[in-house]
Protein backbone atom coordinates (compact mmCIF):
# COMPACT_ATOMS: atom_id res chain seq x y z
CA UNK A 1 0.00 0.00 0.00
CA UNK A 2 1.48 3.07 -1.12
CA UNK A 3 -0.10 6.97 -1.63
CA UNK A 4 -0.55 7.63 -5.37
CA UNK A 5 -1.37 10.54 -7.14
CA UNK A 6 -4.32 11.51 -9.52
CA UNK A 7 -4.95 14.09 -11.91
CA UNK A 8 -8.04 14.88 -14.68
CA UNK A 9 -6.39 16.92 -17.73
CA UNK A 10 -8.64 18.39 -20.19
CA UNK A 11 -7.17 19.00 -23.47
CA UNK A 12 -6.70 16.20 -24.33
CA UNK A 13 -9.34 14.08 -21.48
CA UNK A 14 -7.35 11.91 -19.62
CA UNK A 15 -7.22 10.88 -16.14
CA UNK A 16 -3.66 10.06 -15.01
CA UNK A 17 -2.45 7.83 -12.17
CA UNK A 18 1.15 7.46 -10.48
CA UNK A 19 2.47 5.36 -7.63
CA UNK A 20 5.21 2.52 -7.71
CA UNK A 21 3.85 -0.76 -10.28
CA UNK A 22 5.74 -3.37 -8.43
CA UNK A 23 3.55 -5.60 -6.58
CA UNK A 24 5.72 -6.49 -3.51
CA UNK A 25 7.55 -3.46 -3.27
CA UNK A 26 8.17 0.31 -3.10
CA UNK A 27 9.72 0.06 -6.53
CA UNK A 28 9.10 1.01 -10.41
CA UNK A 29 7.29 4.65 -10.25
CA UNK A 30 4.90 4.47 -13.10
CA UNK A 31 2.23 6.56 -14.61
CA UNK A 32 -0.71 5.05 -16.15
CA UNK A 33 -3.52 6.71 -17.79
CA UNK A 34 -7.31 6.46 -18.59
CA UNK A 35 -9.36 7.62 -21.48
CA UNK A 36 -12.54 6.01 -20.45
CA UNK A 37 -12.97 7.63 -17.24
CA UNK A 38 -11.09 5.61 -15.02
CA UNK A 39 -12.53 2.00 -15.99
CA UNK A 40 -9.32 0.99 -17.52
CA UNK A 41 -5.83 2.26 -17.10
CA UNK A 42 -2.14 1.89 -19.22
CA UNK A 43 1.45 2.39 -18.26
CA UNK A 44 2.46 5.34 -20.53
CA UNK A 45 5.52 6.42 -18.42
CA UNK A 46 8.03 4.30 -15.96
CA UNK A 47 10.53 6.86 -14.10
CA UNK A 48 13.03 3.70 -14.10
CA UNK A 49 13.66 0.35 -12.28
CA UNK A 50 14.30 1.96 -8.17
CA UNK A 51 12.35 2.28 -5.15
CA UNK A 52 10.30 4.76 -5.55
CA UNK A 53 7.16 5.57 -3.12
CA UNK A 54 5.07 8.63 -2.29
CA UNK A 55 4.38 10.41 -5.58
CA UNK A 56 2.18 14.28 -6.39
CA UNK A 57 0.82 14.92 -10.22
CA UNK A 58 0.55 18.27 -11.19
CA UNK A 59 -0.29 19.89 -14.96
CA UNK A 60 2.79 22.68 -15.19
CA UNK A 61 1.85 24.19 -18.48
CA UNK A 62 -0.05 22.88 -21.70
CA UNK A 63 2.26 20.67 -22.62
CA UNK A 64 4.14 19.75 -19.50
CA UNK A 65 2.91 17.68 -16.37
CA UNK A 66 5.40 17.40 -13.54
CA UNK A 67 5.36 14.32 -10.78
CA UNK A 68 7.00 15.05 -7.56
CA UNK A 69 8.00 11.49 -5.62
CA UNK A 70 10.06 9.83 -3.60
CA UNK A 71 13.08 7.89 -4.63
CA UNK A 72 16.44 6.24 -4.01
CA UNK A 73 19.16 3.96 -5.15
CA UNK A 74 18.61 1.68 -2.26
CA UNK A 75 15.28 2.75 -0.52
CA UNK A 76 12.60 4.85 -1.77
CA UNK A 77 13.46 7.90 1.03
CA UNK A 78 16.73 8.89 0.35
CA UNK A 79 15.45 11.79 -2.09
CA UNK A 80 12.70 13.61 -3.59
CA UNK A 81 12.65 14.27 -7.41
CA UNK A 82 10.98 16.74 -9.98
CA UNK A 83 10.55 15.08 -13.14
CA UNK A 84 8.77 17.12 -16.35
CA UNK A 85 7.19 14.84 -18.73
CA UNK A 86 5.38 15.76 -22.12
CA UNK A 87 1.59 15.44 -22.21
CA UNK A 88 1.96 13.54 -25.43
CA UNK A 89 4.31 11.21 -23.96
CA UNK A 90 1.21 10.32 -21.30
CA UNK A 91 -1.97 10.30 -24.11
Amino acid sequence: MCEGSLSQLRDPDVLLFSGPACPDARALMTVRASTDNGTTWRPVYTMDGLPAAYSDLVRIDASTVGILYETGDFVAYERIVLRRLPVTRLT
